[in-house]
């Protein structure tokens, strides 16, 4: 089973409209709702794939309600919330259909006790057992939870689950120093914490090489479009996707986050698990709603990977 953790979880909605006026009340035709949050998107992409996952969820309030509803009824997951005080955040994405253009109004998340960062920390600890893989994702709706990452790393190495930690900032760096087995920064994170620009080959490498050196097993450096490079007990690969058409990337990393759970899970090859990686990135960005493929089109797709051994 395949575990992933969603502190800062959303109602991720959708308003479609023709063009936006500022000031103007626009009629929408359309409007969609997901379950949003990187985790609950790594879930409905893992269970795409035929996977087993529970989403663990920090929620609060009727639109917390929304989100566990939605996880368990829509995406067919078996929900983990955590309960407190404050109200889940929503995100609301108006898309000019006209030209394609995405503007999104983010919400801040609710603030946390720390009785309730207790909550967390004792709810990951308990679904630990019955779980492979854990992905820690995304960023905290409170500066309290700041550790919860480095605390679920240490968790799930004391109890033999392979940790695979996606987030930035403060967070990122606490469970870095906990040596989670897998990370999976983009190039503008990664460049946050080796402090130099990743503007060629040599950069990249170098960068993967310096994450190794802070004792994470496995490396996967997200280049978007360009595919990934990755890099586990000397064996290096770059990765490169087929051009496809292009419809919405925004959730890509955590498809391919899935991919890589679920290759790790069934204890698939490095090769095979990250032509599954990118293969459900392209797949997720061939779509608007995020997850929203089928196993099959990721087979197509990693048939259409070229992986480069180093």
């Amino acid at each position: 089973m395949i575990l992933t953790v969603t502190p800062n979880p959303c109602v991720d909605k959708t308003v479609f409209i023709d063009h936006l006026e500022p000031g103007a009340r626009i009629r929408s035709p359309k409007c969609t709702c997901i379950p949003g949050g990187k985790g609950s998107n790594v879930s409905r992409a893992v269970k795409a794939l035929g996977g087993d996952t529970a989403a663990l969820v920090i929620v609060g309030g009727p639109t917390g309600q929304h989100v566990v509803d939605m996880i368990t009824r829509d995406d067919g997951v078996r929900c983990v919330p955590v309960w407190v005080k404050a109200m889940t955040r929503t995100i609301t994405t108006v898309l000019e259909e006209s030209v394609h253009r995405q503007t999104a109004f983010f919400e801040p998340g609710p603030a946390v006790t720390e009785a309730e960062v207790r909550a967390t920390v004792d709810a990951v600890a308990k679904e630990l057992p019955g779980a492979k893989v854990v992905t820690f994702n995304g960023s905290m709706p409170d500066p309290s939870l700041d550790g919860l990452y480095a605390d679920g790393v240490r968790l799930a190495r004391a109890a033999g689950v392979l940790a695979i930690a996606d987030s930035y900032g403060e967070p990122f760096r606490r469970a870095l120093a906990e040596k989670p087995y897998m990370v999976k920064p983009n190039a503008e994170e990664a460049e946050g914490l080796v402090g130099y620009a990743l503007d060629s080959d040599a950069a990249r490498w170098k960068a993967v090489d310096w994450f190794h050196a802070q004792g994470v097993e496995l490396v996967v450096l997200s280049l978007g479009a360009e595919g990934a490079l990755v890099s586990r007990d000397g064996e290096r690969l770059a990765v490169h996707p087929p051009k496809v058409e292009e419809i919405n990337p925004v959730g890509s990393g955590d498809s391919l986050v899935a991919g890589f759970a679920f290759g790790l899970e069934r204890d698939l090859s490095l090769e095979d698990t990250a032509r599954l990686g990118i293969a459900a990135g392209t797949a997720n960005a061939m779509s608007w709603d995020i997850g929203h493929f089928t196993r099959e089109e990721v087979d197509d797709i990693a048939r259409q990977v070229v992986v480069e051994r180093l």
